[in-house]
């Protein structure tokens, strides 16, 4: 689960074959996150610093380092 504020979305339809749907909001299934299957990219929609846990989306900060 995650918290949000927006009203955008990646059309996951749309997207290039290099880019893979990631994250996804529990109530609407809109898309809330990609990232690239070969290159060191990704991204999201959401606030991963605000978890709703206190470690649900500490591995992203993990992902994130590995790719630096």
């Amino acid at each position: 689960m995650i918290w949000l504020n927006h009203g955008y979305a990646v059309n996951e339809e749309i997207l290039p074959p290099d880019w893979q749907p990631w994250f996804f909001n529990a109530n609407d299934g809109s898309n809330e996150g990609i990232r690239h299957r070969a290159k060191p990219f990704m991204g999201v929609q959401f606030h991963p610093e605000a978890s709703p846990g206190p470690v649900d989306t500490a591995f992203l900060f993990d992902e994130f380092v590995k790719l630096i």
